[in-house]
């Protein structure tokens, strides 16, 4: 079977509140959108795809589809005032006898679901994904048997002779239609829901979105100073002496953190912006880590959570772990339950362990 493709993505998006049509938003650094598309070219059936874009996105939309491999016709229209007329400016374009209608906010159906609805489509006039509603659903005052409630998805396929009646019937009655099932029911066609793959859901609020997550691994050492200095470990003086090497205050537990975080966001090391910090005279690891912090901010990432492993034979570290905890939530905003801290002697088998200095491992997970 071989299936024109719609893929409807000229909505507005305002209830996602993101300042773009809700097809150019991105996801993972791609928009939208584009996660159809590959959809589309990973599918067997699909011959041809019809991309349905507000007006004035066609032109950046044809320029991104530019940059795809897959090999299928991608071709792009400007889109109507309602979901009901995009539809019917991109039904024009459709070649093939059967028709598979998407919504961009869909952007994680699979290609074994469009299989299915191919196969179905041997026996039925039109087939659709959907999810079994699994809370009470309640009209006013009365419950309905959820049993015998879908929640519709898409993608929907429809032989296309069904779908273009089923838009007459809508235009001549002033029937305005959320989904191709609906306007296949106004053409007479016999129909089947098949259950939806379990990511397959529509984005439209911001809760919607996927959370992406980043990994970011840092690590420091530094030697002890032969020198009076105090040493400072997670923003907290451990004591007065017994101080790390360093041109800054040499708190090796920051700068770990500080190299875990840029690395999560896809930064460099600590010394791209700390040396020339320090040769300003900055000399306190805190405000190292403030740097990355505001961009982590900006990028609008969270640490979900953080774990830290110090190695060295000396001083024994337990019992200022309660302290380093407090200052190091009170430093990332975050709660104290989210950080681990661990520490190992080494049994002298390195030079840390040894006591000639200390080391830091820090593993973070970022959340947008």
């Amino acid at each position: 079977m071989k299936i024109s493709a719609i893929l409807l993505a000229a909505g507005s998006g305002k209830r996602l509140k993101k300042g773009v049509p809700k097809a150019f938003v991105q996801i993972g650094g791609k928009e939208i959108f584009l996660n159809s598309i590959e959809l589309f070219e990973k599918s067997k059936e699909v011959s041809e795809i019809i991309l349905v874009v507000p007006k004035n996105k066609v032109r950046a939309a044809k320029s991104l589809t530019q940059q795809l491999t897959g090999g299928l016709t991608v071709r792009t229209v400007s889109g109507g005032a309602t979901r009901q007329k995009s539809l019917e400016k991109g039904l024009r374009f459709c070649s093939e006898k059967t028709v598979l209608v998407h919504n961009a906010a869909n952007p994680f159906a699979t290609p074994h679901e469009i299989t299915r609805l191919a196969k179905t489509l041997k026996k039925y006039d039109a087939a659709a994904v959907a999810h079994r509603a699994t809370s009470t659903v309640r009209q006013n005052l009365t419950t309905l048997d959820r049993q015998k409630i879908w929640l519709m998805e898409t993608p929907q396929l429809v032989k296309k002779e069904f779908l273009a009646k089923g838009l007459r019937v809508a235009r001549s009655q002033k029937i305005e239609t959320t989904d191709e099932i609906q306007l296949a029911q106004l053409a007479g066609a016999k129909i089947k829901i098949i259950a939806a793959d379990p990511q397959n859901r529509k984005i439209t609020r911001p809760a919607d979105l996927p959370r992406e997550s980043r990994i970011g691994l840092g690590h420091d050492s530094h030697r002890f100073s032969e020198v009076r200095k105090a040493l400072f470990l997670g923003g907290v003086k451990i004591s007065a002496t017994g101080g790390l090497e360093g041109n800054s205050d040499g708190d090796v537990i920051l700068h770990a953190l500080t190299n875990a975080i840029s690395s999560a966001l896809g930064g460099g090391s600590l010394s791209t912006f700390s040396d020339a910090m320090c040769a300003r005279g900055e000399k306190n690891s805190q405000k190292y880590l403030q740097v990355v912090l505001a961009k982590m901010c900006v990028e609008d990432f969270v640490i979900e959570n953080l774990a830290i492993s110090i190695e060295g034979k000396k001083p024994k570290l337990e019992k200022h772990f309660p302290k380093i905890r407090k200052k190091l939530a009170g430093l990332l905003k975050t709660d104290s339950a989210k950080i681990g801290l661990v520490a190992t002697t080494g049994e002298e088998l390195t030079s840390f362990g040894r006591g000639e200095g200390l080391q830091v491992f820090a593993v973070v997970l970022l959340r947008r």
